[in-house]
């Protein structure tokens, strides 16, 4: 009885440790590259806006209040007008500037999700 015991929790065990591995990003990711996953169209709301918030509009450079360089990103309008004359991918890409400024440049697929969401028509959703 006792070695049926001492199976059964060597068992559960095993199949603890093993289970809990591949729902660990940082355990299969040790560099923190992750796949990018860009088979779903990126939303504006949900992935550009979030994006825009956090690297373009903090510390008053892109928002409404005070638009460096004329430059809205805290609105639809603001960065649809962005991403349609080609500014929003050539300043975070690096090709025509360096954006955001004083900072590490955005992830590539941080990138890849904004030019995705330009790429299918840049939509209000």
């Amino acid at each position: 009885m006792k070695t049926i015991l001492m199976i059964m929790a060597a068992c559960l065990t095993l199949s603890l440790v093993e289970s809990c591995y591949y729902d660990k990003a940082d355990l299969l990711y040790p560099d923190g590259k992750q796949p990018c996953d860009t088979t779903v169209v990126t939303k504006f709301s949900s992935g550009v806006l979030p994006i825009m918030n956090s690297s373009c509009n903090l510390g008053g450079c892109h928002n409404t209040t005070d638009a460096a360089s004329g430059i809205v990103l805290d609105t639809y309008n603001g960065v649809k007008a962005q991403a349609d004359n080609g500014r929003l991918i050539g300043s975070t890409d690096l090709v025509n500037g360096s954006m955001p400024k004083n900072a590490a440049k955005l992830a590539s697929c941080t990138i890849d999700k904004i030019k995705q969401w330009i790429n299918s028509g840049s939509p209000n959703n």
